[in-house]
């Protein structure tokens, strides 16, 4: 054969021949899966990078917003300062980072900008991704505050939502709230903490328990009989008024042991913030879902009437106050209503009167649907919500947790700091 033709046929056998075509394809295939992927993981820094970014922006304004009779030059100082000390600890803290603080028109604005490296992004020509962050904040003046976090602490938070453990990143966005809004306003603002899921675990004068005595009781509790359990009212002698009421057994493997060991107290309004930190970094999920009970107790512990009596007066116009609801699950657990049985159809339709009531009464409710898939729960909590567009949060990760909780943040001080 000449060899031309032998040439010929050599490369037409080459083109027709299916040997190794499969592991041609696969590896050509291969290339864009693995952009693919390591685009996600530079997604995934920069979503962390912003969050830690925004959250260094905020408590900055905070700082600076918040001092009382400084100069404009002081405030920017302070503003700067606490932005780099929340800068260097977290996923932002190596990235070459502008700031702008400035007093304008009695308010203070911040920004923040700077450019992400990226990794695998490069081999498609992308180099760095860049980040913003703003806040604004009223100038302070000398207002005061109270805050209860009423906060789910039933089994599924224990279940993970995107990155992180669901009460990890829940006590984590709201130890920053408590710190930042602590550190902007010394000695002004108090917090409690209501941790909730079937029961809640308290110290209350015998007098309103029924059974008790001595001087307190501490223990367990569901809600009071109804229409008590709608107000904070303070119990009375009719023992339909008090708490401890005799109910079937509800979920006895659950028993009430559990919430001291998990620390799950209720904590009433207080200036020690660290007392408030230490409980939530010790506290952990237990039990159902009373949401319905957490909210009555976050009525008392804001009340000024007793059991705990620290709340100020409502006609109190240089405080404000604030209730912060969070819950991951719908209402599992029967509480006391119009009918003759406990039912959970009862303890839903409490928790939106209960609300109604709450804001009647000049408390600013918040809300927040935590990886809450149920929709009727996550209506009930809107309605719940003072204004149902700005203070009503659905977070579907941590990092939309951690964003809600830096929002919030923010809302609060803009009420407490508004300039007289």
């Amino acid at each position: 054969m000449p060899v031309f033709s032998r040439v010929s046929a050599r490369i037409r056998s080459f083109w027709t021949s299916s040997r190794g075509n499969t592991g041609i394809i696969y590896a050509l295939a291969a290339v864009p899966v693995l952009l693919g992927a390591g685009a996600a993981i530079d997604f995934a820094r920069y979503g962390a990078a912003q969050t830690h970014m925004q959250a260094a922006i905020d408590a900055g304004a905070l700082a600076g917003g918040a001092m009382l009779n400084v100069a404009d030059s002081a405030r920017i100082a302070a503003a700067q300062a606490a932005f780099n000390a929340v800068i260097a600890k977290g996923a932002a803290d190596s990235i070459d980072i502008d700031t702008d603080f400035k007093v304008e028109n009695g308010v203070m604005l911040a920004h923040a900008s700077g450019e992400m490296p990226t990794s695998f992004m490069r081999v498609a020509g992308i180099s760095s991704m860049v980040i913003n962050g703003e806040a604004d904040v009223i100038l302070a003046s000398d207002k005061k505050a109270e805050v209860v976090l009423v906060l789910d602490y039933s089994a599924s938070m224990s279940e993970v939502s995107g990155a992180k453990v669901k009460y990890v990143a829940m006590r984590e966005a709201a130890t920053s709230l408590v710190n930042d809004l602590a550190a902007a306003n010394p000695g002004k603002v108090q917090f409690g903490l209501v941790p909730f899921s079937h029961h809640v675990y308290t110290t209350l004068p015998s007098g309103y328990v029924l059974g008790a005595s001595g001087a307190s009781w501490t223990g367990c509790t569901q809600d009071r009989k109804y229409p008590y359990n709608l107000t904070d009212a303070t119990p009375g002698t009719a023992a339909a008024t008090k708490w401890g009421q005799a109910i079937a057994p509800d979920h006895a493997s659950w028993g009430c042991d559990g919430y001291k060991t998990n620390k799950l107290v209720v904590k009433p309004l207080t200036t020690d913030t660290a007392s408030v930190t230490t409980q939530l970094a010790a506290m952990k999920p237990y039990a159902w879902t009373h949401i319905a009970l957490g909210v009555e107790f976050g009525y008392h512990v804001l009340s000024p009437n007793a059991p705990y009596a620290g709340g100020a007066s409502y006609s109190d116009t240089e405080t404000r106050k604030f209730m912060i609801v969070l819950t991951d699950g719908m209402q599992t657990e029967p509480a006391f209503g119009p009918g003759t049985v406990r039912s959970v159809a009862q303890g839903e339709s409490n928790l939106e009167e209960l609300c109604k009531n709450v804001k009647n009464s000049g408390i600013t409710v918040i809300t927040l649907a935590f990886d809450l898939d149920d929709s009727s729960t996550r209506k009930r909590l809107q309605k719940c919500a003072t204004n149902a567009t700005t203070d009503f949060f659905v977070a579907n990760s941590d990092t939309d947790l951690t964003q809600a909780f830096e929002n919030i943040k923010l809302a609060i001080a803009n009420q407490v700091y508004l300039s007289k």
